[in-house]
């Protein structure tokens, strides 16, 4: 199936008036040599064998920022299917459009060494003849991103010019936030986390004791989540579980929201996860639409604050922001657990996890990913569950 893709081609696109005249899309990411032999199908075994590399190429950053890099490599070499449509914004306040016509070819010792073939349209579309839905998602933040959601009015506006009334209704109905309900997005998002051993619960804020504090909204956060250290050798994992247990795990705390498409909205919803998500080693805010606009203020957040931002979608999700590590703050737990029932069955099972003996470790592993939400069994439910839940997939 045909697949719309939002291309960035170059910080601020610099290379995209070279890229159209020239009929390519390209890539860098600090990754100097030719690709072909190793267009793996899965983007996660592209990634286990070129994050080493990018590492020892970008010396000082992290293996999250290695992760996003790759994984955007992986998409313009081989995510990329021929016949899928692509806009690039031009910087100038339109997109070029055109259609991959080739599979990857490397040109060495070129700005966007890696490469595919485009034919370039000679229509392009006015960022502001989109609907509002498509403006945010074309915007956001990436080097790549799926917007196939929006064919039918990527596809009137490149035969029409302008996207009739009915069309922009139903692009903007798939990110509407009354058109799809934000706890839907939970079984999405644990399932994303799942696959990144990240075990993880929704916390069900109705729950919570209106006794312990009348203001609820910013006292915690919508879903929690640990990641056990795993090592094969027993012996490593026991001295470790000895001298520092604390490092034996992460746990982690997530905000969620359907859209961010404000400066006020960003911060509005930055600091709430701030106000729920602090307690944690790993605190984020999570959404499923952010404008490309807020790049520089998201990072600006982060650096400031502490507090990682991920953008998901139906099937998985990319950290914009990695969060800082931070120790956990004992107190907000406490509180939280006379707060909430499911946080305190959360942390009550963890604990068990954490002090069971070797022989019981295992079983105290699986009471635990009981109470954690359940994921989907194939891609065929993901599917099917979005439809039903009018999410865009």
């Amino acid at each position: 199936m045909k697949k719309y893709n939002r291309v960035m081609l170059g910080r601020g696109s610099k290379y995209a008036k070279t890229c159209r005249e020239n009929g390519y899309i390209g890539a860098n990411f600090d990754i100097n040599i030719d690709l072909s032999d190793s267009l793996y199908e899965n983007w996660r075994d592209f990634n286990s064998k070129f994050i080493p590399i990018w590492m020892e190429n970008v010396p000082g950053k992290s293996k999250t920022s290695a992760g996003l890099a790759c994984g955007f490599l992986w998409t313009i070499v081989k995510g990329l299917q021929i016949g899928d449509i692509i806009l690039s914004p031009s910087g100038e306040g339109y997109y070029y459009i055109g259609t991959i016509t080739s599979d990857y070819y490397y040109v060495p010792n070129s700005e966007l060494p890696h490469r595919r073939k485009v034919n370039w349209f000679d229509k392009t579309i006015l960022r502001k003849e989109m609907s509002k839905g498509l403006q945010n998602s074309s915007g956001s933040i990436g080097t790549c991103c799926d917007i196939s959601k929006y064919a039918s009015e990527i596809e009137e506006l490149i035969s029409g010019g302008t996207a009739s009334p009915s069309s922009i209704t139903k692009s903007v109905a798939a990110v509407n936030p009354q058109c799809f309900d934000e706890r839907a997005l939970h079984k999405l998002f644990c399932s994303a986390l799942r696959t990144r051993n990240i075990l993880a619960k929704t916390i069900f804020h109705e729950k919570s004791s209106t006794k312990v504090d009348n203001a609820q909204k910013w006292a915690h956060p919508d879903i929690v989540g640990v990641q056990f250290e795993e090592f094969k050798n027993e012996a490593t994992l026991a001295l470790l579980k000895a001298t520092e247990p604390k490092a034996t795990i992460h746990i982690y705390s997530y905000e969620l929201k359907k859209q961010i498409v404000s400066d006020y909205q960003l911060k509005q919803c930055y600091f709430q996860a701030l106000s729920n998500s602090s307690w944690a080693n790993f605190g984020y805010l999570v959404a499923f639409e952010i404008n490309e606009d807020l790049r520089e203020e998201i990072e600006r957040l982060n650096n400031a604050f502490g507090i990682g931002v991920i953008l998901m979608e139906a099937t998985g999700y990319t950290i914009l922001c990695p969060a800082k590590e931070k120790e956990l703050d004992y107190t907000t737990i406490e509180k939280l657990n006379n707060l909430n029932p499911d946080f305190c069955k959360f942390i009550t099972k963890l604990s068990k996890v954490m002090n069971a003996s070797k022989d019981y470790t295992e079983d105290a592993k699986q009471s635990f990913i009981k109470i954690c939400d359940k994921i989907f069994d194939s891609d065929e439910d993901l599917e099917n569950y979005c439809k039903e839940h009018n999410i865009p997939f």
